[in-house]
């Protein structure tokens, strides 16, 4: 008999240094958000889905240009 194991993703908190050098009331602090951790998710998928579920003015940069950015 085998038995289905329900496994919970994790509840990732990533920590991101918010900064706007354009704008001279800007300081430097850290935002943090919580989200889930999904099947094969990468740093670059994390940041995609803080900016498009959460947050749309984070902005990045990334070159991943041996296809394995994040990992």
């Amino acid at each position: 008999m085998t038995e289905a194991v329900e496994q919970q993703n994790r509840l990732l908190k990533i920590s991101i240094l918010r900064y706007n050098p354009q704008d001279p009331n800007s300081q430097p602090h850290m935002q943090t958000f919580e989200i889930e951790e999904a099947y094969g998710m990468t740093l670059f998928i994390a940041l995609n889905e803080i900016r498009e579920k959460m947050d749309s003015s984070l902005q990045f940069d990334f070159v991943c240009r041996a296809g394995i950015c994040g990992s």
